[in-house]
């Protein structure tokens, strides 16, 4: 299976600029399950994305090899990890973009440990409705819940937005080192774009993005392990990732925490056109980038 099939001489070749990394890793999930399934899920589902951008007003040819499903079912959690970091080290080391689809939100911890390893100090954008802020969770250091913990301790700073749901621990961790998080609420009811310039005047010149599905709301995306109500817009999600695009170097990403639902494939299909989304964003970085924008406007 391969990820927008109509490009099939790119498919396979080594030397495309973009590669897709399927990860379906899925061992600390504590409601929903089903995340094993999306990586496959999300290469159907692109099928379907037009090869025409509505918003850019281009048709943006992209190159893009789909790479091996990673084999996150054999080994302990240290051994599948180490595969999936292996696998993107392989990519960005060339200098190629490098898109990986999970499984859980703990395959950003090695993603982001093969991008760093690349392309040197790195920030990440974390646009989840959670901080995964936990020290551990279940008797785990290492999980969906705490992934962003364990990055922090690489020496990855981490912006957190769309967050409306977090532990007193993440909470009292917030406030001691006052990090950066950006509350889905009053993105929701902004007027204008302003928090855009905040969020992207955190992040350095080098950007890993991590998509947790649940950080736009239910609405757009309800096949996901933890939906939390009062979520970000497609709207927001695209609008801040575009001038991340075009004003920073965006070195890798991924999308995760997606549950497909063969009756209702909405959030694989979103996951795929997401993805879609960033690589023309990241390809075409200067075409057209509003300067006051509305996040809100259709």
């Amino acid at each position: 299976m391969q990820f927008l099939e109509y490009h099939p001489r790119f498919t396979g070749n080594p030397d495309a600029p973009y590669a897709v990394l399927p990860a379906p890793y899925e061992r600390t999930t504590c409601f929903a399950h089903g995340t094993v399934e999306a990586p496959a899920a999300i290469l159907r589902a692109s099928e379907l994305v037009e090869l025409f951008d509505e918003e850019l007003k281009i048709a943006p040819d992209l190159a893009v090899q789909t790479l091996p499903v990673v084999d996150c079912r054999d080994g302990s959690d240290a051994d599948a990890l180490g595969r999936i970091e292996k696998a993107a080290l392989a990519v960005v080391r060339k200098g190629r973009f490098c898109m990986a689809f999970g499984g859980e939100h703990t395959v950003t911890f090695p993603l982001v440990k093969a991008a760093r390893a690349a392309a040197g100090p790195l920030s990440v954008l974390q646009i989840d409705a959670h901080t995964d802020l936990r020290d551990s969770y279940k008797g785990k250091c290492l999980s969906h819940a705490c992934v962003m913990r364990r990055v922090k301790e690489l020496g990855v700073p981490v912006t957190h937005v769309g967050i409306r749901s977090l532990s007193r621990e993440e909470f009292e961790l917030i406030e001691r080192e006052r990090l950066p998080v950006f509350w889905a609420r009053p993105i929701v009811q902004a007027r204008d774009d302003v928090w855009i310039d905040t969020i992207v005047a955190t992040l350095g010149q080098n950007v890993y993005v991590s998509v947790d599905v649940d950080g736009l709301d239910p609405s757009y995306a309800p096949g996901t392990g933890t939906p939390e109500p009062g979520g970000l817009s497609w709207y927001h999600v695209t609008s801040l990732l575009r001038r991340v695009c075009a004003e920073r170097r965006v070195v890798a990403a991924d999308i995760v925490e997606v549950i497909p639902s063969p009756a209702m494939p909405i959030s694989e299909y979103l996951a795929a056109r997401l993805a879609v989304k960033l690589m023309i964003y990241h390809k075409f970085p200067a075409v057209g980038v509003p300067q006051t924008l509305s996040a809100h406007h259709v």
